[in-house]
């Protein structure tokens, strides 16, 4: 059976101008944190989402354990609509958390299968670094919920899944986030 803990990557850098924004000084403080927390744990592999702030909260515990990081691409943030402009995509993000997954909506549903098919062919412990929506689109799918928003899990939080190699359980999740900002 295996663990996986899903890692909501540190602060990253706010701003609709920025496509892939990298973590603030906070965010590498939390990232050096949580290293030196997981530090003592035994080695796990380390998935990462391909986005930067991701694979920089990564970062420490690889260093530390003087490992790689693999990075994988199903575990990206949401993808948005084509007919959104970018400048809107926080505003989008924010109503789609309001509602519930569209099952008629394509290209979210590729994404969130994608996401649990990549999860449940993991068959050893492993530390993944992802995204808000990412883990949100778990819980809803272990959950069997329609809902988007399930938590709000806070920065280098640590959401607990096992893969018994028929599907996904829940075990525990992340610490939340106290305010309403993504």
């Amino acid at each position: 059976m295996a663990r996986i803990f899903l890692i909501r990557h540190g602060e990253a850098a706010k701003g609709e101008h920025i496509p892939d924004p990298i973590l603030t000084d906070e965010g590498y403080k939390q990232a050096e944190e949580l290293a030196l927390k997981l530090s003592t744990l035994e080695k796990v592999q380390l998935i990462s989402s391909p986005k930067l702030r991701a694979q920089q909260t990564a970062k420490p515990l690889a260093e530390v354990w003087d490992i790689e990081v693999v990075i994988e691409n199903a575990l990206t943030e949401i993808p948005t609509p084509e007919e959104i402009p970018k400048a809107q995509r926080l505003t989008w993000l924010r109503t789609l958390l309001t509602g519930e997954w569209d099952p008629c909506d394509r290209e979210q549903k590729d994404w969130r299968d994608g996401i649990i098919r990549y999860l449940e062919s993991l068959s050893e412990d492993t530390f993944i670094f992802c995204h808000f929506m990412v883990i949100n689109s778990v819980v809803a799918h272990i959950r069997n919920h329609q809902k988007v928003q399930q938590f709000r899990p806070d920065y280098t939080s640590i959401t607990e899944l096992k893969n018994d190699g028929n599907k996904l359980h829940l075990v525990q999740l992340g610490e939340e986030k106290d305010n309403k900002i993504l």
